[in-house]
C-alpha cells in the first residue's frame, strides 16, 4: 500500500495537482518492539491467554516506557490471570503516571472482588484478623463485604455501561463468590465470564490509531492467504481509526465478495472507489459483485472504466465477469414477474418456490435500480477525471468542491415512526467534507488568485462551517472583483440569500417550545407502573430577543441581497438559477403562491434540477403541503436512487386513517417505482387483514417474506452448509413480523400447525444476528397496525429480544393448545430467559445518554412466558423456582395479565407457606430436629388430651350438614378440597391436589344474623377437632342454601357449592 499510495502523490507532483486528501493507515514501518508486545498482549487476552498477555504486555513496557494505556492492559491482564497484587499496583500506577479515565479504579472493585482483598481507599469497615495474608498482601485488608458505587458502572466516556456491568457484577462477583465457597473457577461458566471479558476489553483497546499500521499489515497477510474472516476482523480494528482509507476498504470489499456477499461488497466497493476514483481493482471487484446479482449495467460500466486504467487486469477479468452475467441472467421484467410471483402466492406454492420467483424479480430489478452512492461516486469520478486530464485548470477544481458542497448535507430517508434518517451514502461527518472542499479550492486558488467562483464557492462552505465573518469577507471580495460577472452575481446571490436563510431558520428554532421525556417506575399497591414524565420549556426571553435579533439580521441581510439578486435574475436568464433566486425573493416577500408557482415552473422548465426539486419539496413542506411534499419528493429522488419511501410513508398515514382506497393507490405507485421494496406487500397484508380479506392479505404476506428471503439469499453464499455468516439484526426484521402475521392469520383458521412452523422458522433467525443482537431497536419489524404502548402517542419499536421471545411465547402457546405441555414449557422458559431473569441479582444500570446494562432485555413478551412458566412450576410444587420466574416482571407485563401476576404472587406465598408448615423442620441439624420433633409430639399429645373433653360437646347447625366442593379464588392454586360435615358434627376434608384427608369433631354452635337477616346473611366460625390433636379454624358466609364463602386460616378464599 505505502509504493502505490507513494506512487500516486509523484504522479500527481508531475501533473501540479493533489488528489482529494485522504487520511490512509500509516504503512507499518512505524511499528516498534514495543507497541508490537502491546498488540500481541491484547491478542493473548481477547483469546483468554492471560498469563502470556501479562509476559507480552511487560515487554511492552520494557521496550517502551512508561505508556499508561500499557500499565492499565497488564493490570488487567494479571486479574484475570488471577495475580491480584500485582494488578492493584498496575492500576494504582496507571493513575500515577496520568493515566485518563475511570477504568482502572473500576478494575481495582474488580480485583477486589475477585481476591477477597480491598485497598485502604476502598475500605468501609474494619478488618478482620488476616493472620499468615499481612506479608502477602501489605497494605491492603481483607473485608467482610464487598460493593461498588453505582457511578463507577455508570460508562459515560470512559467505558460501555453494560461493559462494566458485566465484568464486576457478572464476572467478578461470581469468581468471588465461587471462590469463598470452594467452588469451581477454573472450568464453566465463570472461566467463560472471564474469557469474555478479556475479549471484551482488547476489542475496545485493539482501536488504538498507532495500532492501524499493524492491523493494516496482518488483514493484507490474511487476505492474500484467502482468510477472509480474519482479514475482516483486522481490516475493522483498522478503519475504527482511518475508515476512509480506500485501500482497507478494498481488502474489506474484497473479503466479503470472496465469503459470498456480494451486496455487502458492492456497498465496501463504492466507498473505497469514493475515496480513490481510479482504483482499477475495485472498480473490477465492483464489477463482479454486480454481475452476481446480474447487473449487467454496472458491471460493464465498470469493466470500462478498469479498461482505461489497467488493460491487462481487465482483460484477465473480463471473462469470468461475463460469464456470470450470463448465470444470472433473467428474462423479463421486474413489474411481469413481480406478477407471477404475487400469483404463485395466491395459489398457495411452496415458499422455496416463491423465494426462487422473487429471486429473479431482484436480479431484473438490479439493472435498473439507482443507488446514491454509486451516483455520487460516479459525480466524483467524473470531477477527478477532468482534473487528472487538465491539472491546471482551476475551473475543474471548483467544480468538484461545488458539487461536494452541495451533497454534504446527505440525502436519506425514513419510513417507519421515530426512526433516524438512514443515509445512502456513508459519510464520517459533512463538516470533513466541507473542508475538503475548501482543501480543493484553495488549490483553485493558488492556481488562479483571483478566481471569483473558487471565492464565492469557498464563502459558501466557510458559512456552512459557521465562520460567518470569513465568508462574509470573501463573498464581498468576490462581488467586488466580480463585477458585473453572471456567475459572481449568481453566487453572490446565492450565498446571501444562503445567510439570511440561515439567520431566519436559527430564529424559528429558538421560538419553538422545547419539550423533554423522561420515564420511571413506581411501584404501588396494585402493581408496577412506568411513569412518564414531559416537560415542555417554552423560550425564554432570552431566546426570544436573540431570535429579534436574528430575524433583523436576517432582514438586513436580505435588503443587502436584494438588489444583487435582482441583478442576479436578470444575468441568469436561461438557467434554472434564475428560478431559484426569484422564488426566494418571493419568498422573503411573504408571496408563497408565487414562490410555489415559480419553482413549478422551474421543475416543469429543468425536471433534472436537483437545486430546483428539492427547494420545491421544502417550499410545500414549509406551507404544510405535506402529501404534496411526499409525491414531489418522490418524483426527485428517483432522480438519484431507486426507493418507494415517499409512497410508503402516504401509505402507512393512509393506513392508520382506514382509507383503504388512498392505501391501495399509494402502494400500487410504491410498487411501480421499486417492485422489490417488501415493505410494500408487507403494508399491503396489512390493510388486507383490516379489511376482512384473510385470502388476500396471507397472499400479500407470503410475496413479502419470499422477497426478503431472496434479499438474503442472494447477499449469502450459494453453499452454506447452515453455517451462516452473522449480520446485522436489521436485515430479519420485516422477514420476522412478516411470519407472525401469517402465523396469526393461520391460527384464526385453526390451522394451528401451520403457525407453529413460521414461530419455529423466526427462531431460527436468532443464530444468524450478530452478536449483541438483542439490544439492536428492530425498525424493520415495524408495521402499521402496531398500536402505542401505555398511552404512548406514537408507537416505538422493540427491540430484538423481544422480537425473538415473542417468537418463543407464541410457539410455546401453541404446544399447549395442542396439548405438548412440555415442549410448551420450554418455548416459556426460552423466552423468559430474554428478559429480566438476565439479570437476577444485578442492579439496573443506565445514564443520561441512554447507555445501559439493560437495553438487551426482552419486554412484555419475555414477562408473559415467565408468568406461565411460573405457573406451571407452582403446579409441580417448586414455589423457589416460580418465585425466580417471575423476578422484575412487573416493569413489562402487558396490563391484561397484571391481575394473574398479582394472584400468582399471593399463590406462591401460600403455597410456599403451606410447604414450610408441611416440613417444619427443614434447614435444621439433626440434633435440632430431634429435639423439634420430641416437643412437638408433646406438644400435639397435650392437645389431643384437652380436646378429647371438648369432642363429645361438638355440634352443627343443619344448614351446613352435606357435601360441600371447595373451589380456591385465586385460579393459580391447586387446593381443591371436598368438604363432607355430618348431621352427628362429623367431618372430613379430602384435599384434591395433596391427596390428603383429615377427620374429627367439627363445632358450630350458632350462625350468626340468621335470625334477623335469613340464611342468605348468615356467617359464623368452623372450630375443627382433628383426630390428630390439632385445632384449627374456618369462617363461613352463606350465599344462598347451596354455595357460601369459606376463608380458611391461612387466608386462602374458598367458594363453596353443595354437591348433596
Amino acid at each position: 500500500m505505502f509504493h502505490a499510495f507513494v506512487k500516486i502523490i509523484l504522479v500527481s507532483i508531475f501533473f501540479g495537482f493533489l488528489p482529494l486528501k485522504i487520511y490512509a493507515v500509516p504503512t507499518s514501518g512505524g511499528t516498534t518492539p514495543g507497541l508490537m508486545a502491546y498488540l500481541e498482549g491484547l491478542d493473548d487476552l481477547s483469546q483468554g491467554q492471560f498469563p502470556e498477555a501479562v509476559a507480552a504486555l511487560s515487554r511492552a513496557l520494557e521496550a517502551s516506557g512508561d505508556d499508561p494505556d500499557y500499565v492499565l492492559s497488564r493490570g488487567i491482564a494479571e486479574t484475570l490471570a488471577e495475580q491480584f497484587q500485582p494488578a492493584m499496583k498496575d492500576f494504582k500506577r496507571y493513575q500515577k503516571l496520568g493515566g485518563k479515565g475511570r477504568e482502572a479504579e473500576l478494575w481495582t472493585y474488580i480485583a477486589e472482588a475477585m481476591s477477597g482483598t480491598v485497598i485502604p481507599e476502598h475500605s468501609i469497615q474494619g478488618p478482620r484478623s488476616s493472620q499468615g495474608r499481612e506479608e502477602e498482601f501489605e497494605g491492603y485488608q481483607e473485608e467482610q463485604g464487598f460493593g461498588i458505587p453505582g457511578h463507577m458502572i455508570q460508562g459515560r466516556d470512559d467505558y460501555p455501561t453494560a461493559y462494566a456491568s458485566f465484568v464486576y457484577y457478572e464476572m467478578a462477583n461470581s469468581y468471588g463468590k465461587a471462590r469463598r465457597s470452594g467452588g469451581n473457577i477454573k472450568t464453566g461458566p465463570i472461566r467463560e465470564n472471564m474469557i469474555k471479558a478479556g475479549l471484551w476489553f482488547a476489542k475496545r483497546f485493539l482501536k488504538r490509531p498507532d495500532l492501524a499500521p499493524a492491523h493494516f499489515a496482518r488483514a493484507k497477510q490474511l487476505h492474500e492467504a484467502k482468510q477472509f474472516d480474519a482479514a475482516l476482523r483486522e481490516i475493522g480494528f483498522a478503519r475504527a481509526a482511518y475508515p476512509d482509507d480506500p485501500d482497507a476498504l478494498y481488502i474489506s470489499a474484497d473479503s466479503w465478495l470472496s465469503l459470498g456477499r456480494p451486496a455487502t461488497a458492492r456497498r465496501e466497493f463504492t466507498l473505497s472507489l469514493t475515496y480513490r476514483t481510479n482504483f482499477a481493482a475495485a472498480y473490477l471487484g465492483r464489477a463482479m459483485a454486480g454481475a452476481q446479482w446480474g447487473d449487467a449495467r454496472r458491471s460493464r460500466a465498470d469493466l470500462e472504466i478498469a479498461a482505461k486504467l489497467d488493460a491487462s487486469a481487465a482483460k484477465k477479468f473480463r471473462s469470468s465477469i461475463e460469464a456470470e452475467l450470463k448465470k444470472q441472467h433473467v428474462d423479463g421484467t421486474p413489474d411481469k414477474l413481480l406478477t407471477a410471483l404475487e400469483q404463485a402466492a395466491q395459489s398457495g406454492d411452496p415458499l422455496d418456490q416463491l423465494i426462487d420467483l422473487a429471486s429473479k424479480v431482484h436480479k431484473t430489478m438490479g439493472e435498473k435500480r439507482l443507488r446514491y452512492d454509486e451516483t455520487y461516486q460516479d459525480k466524483l469520478r467524473i470531477f477527478e477525471d477532468a482534473m487528472r486530464a487538465h491539472p491546471k485548470n482551476p475551473d475543474n477544481l471548483v467544480s468538484l468542491a461545488e458539487y461536494m458542497l452541495s451533497e454534504s448535507d446527505n440525502r436519506g430517508e425514513s419510513v417507519e415512526p421515530r426512526r433516524e434518517t438512514l443515509f445512502y451514502r456513508w459519510q464520517e461527518s459533512a463538516e470533513k467534507e466541507r473542508l475538503r472542499a475548501i482543501e480543493i479550492l484553495d488549490r483553485a486558488l493558488a492556481l488562479s488568485p483571483k478566481h471569483v467562483k473558487a471565492t464565492i464557492q469557498k464563502a459558501i462552505a466557510l458559512s456552512m462551517l459557521r465562520r460567518y465573518d470569513q465568508a462574509e469577507q470573501l463573498a464581498d471580495e468576490a462581488l467586488k472583483s466580480g463585477g458585473n460577472n453572471p456567475d459572481a452575481l449568481r453566487l453572490y446571490a446565492k450565498f446571501r440569500s444562503m445567510r439570511a436563510n440561515q439567520y431566519s431558520a436559527e430564529a424559528s428554532s429558538l421560538r419553538q417550545t422545547r419539550c423533554t421525556s423522561s420515564t420511571s417506575t413506581e411501584t404501588r399497591y396494585d402493581g408496577v407502573y412506568e411513569i412518564t414524565t414531559t416537560t415542555c420549556y417554552p423560550p425564554s426571553p432570552a431566546d426570544l430577543n436573540r431570535a429579534d435579533q436574528l430575524d433583523t439580521a436576517a432582514t438586513g441581510l436580505r435588503e443587502k441581497a436584494r438588489a444583487a439578486m435582482e441583478a442576479a435574475i436578470k444575468a441568469a436568464r436561461g438557467t434554472v438559477d434564475r428560478y431559484l433566486i426569484q422564488s426566494d425573493l418571493h419568498i422573503w416577500s411573504g408571496n408563497y403562491d408565487a414562490a410555489q408557482q415559480t419553482l413549478m415552473d422551474a421543475v416543469k422548465l429543468y425536471p433534472e434540477s436537483l437545486d430546483a426539486q428539492d427547494a420545491l419539496v421544502d417550499l410545500y413542506a414549509k406551507t404544510g403541503q405535506n402529501v404534496k411534499a411526499e409525491e414531489q419528493q418522490s418524483v426527485a429522488r428517483q432522480m438519484i436512487h431507486t426507493t418507494a419511501a415517499p409512497m410508503l410513508r402516504l401509505a402507512w398515514d393512509q393506513i392508520t386513517k382506514t382509507a383503504w382506497q388512498g392505501t391501495r393507490d399509494r402502494l400500487t405507485a410504491a410498487r411501480q417505482i421499486d417492485p422489490v421494496d417488501a415493505r410494500i406487500p408487507a403494508y399491503l397484508g396489512v390493510a388486507l387483514e383490516e379489511e376482512g380479506k384473510t385470502k388476500e392479505s396471507i397472499a400479500a404476506f407470503w410475496v413479502a417474506l419470499a422477497l426478503e428471503e431472496a434479499r438474503l439469499r442472494l447477499d449469502e453464499p450459494s453453499a452454506n452448509n447452515g453455517a451462516f455468516l452473522t449480520r446485522n439484526p436489521l436485515d430479519f426484521g420485516l422477514a420476522i413480523q412478516s411470519r407472525f402475521h401469517l402465523a396469526h392469520l393461520f391460527e384464526q383458521a385453526e390451522k394451528r400447525k401451520e403457525g407453529l412452523d413460521l414461530y419455529l422458522a423466526s427462531l431460527r433467525y436468532e443464530p444468524r444476528m450478530q452478536p449483541g443482537w438483542e439490544s439492536w431497536q428492530m425498525f424493520t419489524a415495524m408495521l402499521p397496525d402496531q398500536e402505542p404502548e401505555k398511552g404512548a402517542e406514537m408507537i416505538a419499536p422493540v427491540n430484538a429480544a423481544t422480537l425473538i421471545a415473542e417468537a418463543y411465547l407464541r410457539a410455546g402457546k401453541l404446544f399447549a393448545s395442542m396439548g405438548k405441555q412440555d415442549k410448551a414449557i420450554e418455548q416459556f422458559s426460552a423466552a423468559a430467559r430474554l428478559g429480566p431473569q438476565r439479570m437476577a441479582g444485578i442492579p439496573m444500570v443506565g445514564n443520561a445518554q441512554g447507555d445501559t446494562n439493560f437495553g438487551g432485555l426482552a419486554g412484555a413478551p419475555a414477562a408473559e412466558a415467565s408468568l406461565y412458566l411460573a405457573q406451571s412450576l407452582l403446579a409441580k410444587g417448586d414455589t423457589e423456582g416460580a418465585s425466580r420466574a417471575l423476578y422484575e416482571i412487573g416493569r413489562t407485563i402487558p396490563e391484561h395479565l397484571r391481575n394473574d401476576l398479582n394472584q400468582l404472587n399471593m399463590a406462591i406465598a401460600q403455597v410456599s407457606t403451606q410447604q414450610q408448615q408441611q416440613n417444619p423442620y427443614e434447614g435444621m441439624s439433626p440434633e435440632q430436629r430431634s429435639y423439634a420433633d420430641l416437643q412437638f409430639r408433646q406438644n400435639r399429645e397435650r392437645q389431643r388430651i384437652a380436646i378429647q373433653s371438648l369432642m363429645p360437646k361438638a355440634k352443627v347447625i343443619p344448614e351446613l350438614v352435606g357435601v360441600w366442593e371447595m373451589s380456591p379464588d385465586n385460579k393459580f392454586l391447586p387446593l381443591k378440597k371436598t368438604l363432607t360435615i355430618e348431621s352427628n358434627a362429623n367431618f372430613t376434608i379430602l384435599s384434591q391436589g395433596e391427596s390428603s384427608t383429615r377427620r374429627g369433631k367439627m363445632d358450630v354452635p350458632q350462625a350468626r344474623n340468621m335470625a334477623q337477616r335469613g340464611l342468605d346473611s348468615a356467617e359464623g366460625q368452623m372450630t375443627m377437632y382433628d383426630e390428630s390433636g390439632s385445632v384449627s379454624t374456618m369462617w363461613y358466609e352463606f350465599i344462598d342454601r347451596n354455595r357460601m364463602r369459606v376463608t380458611d386460616l391461612d387466608g386462602t378464599k374458598y367458594e363453596a357449592r353443595r354437591i348433596r
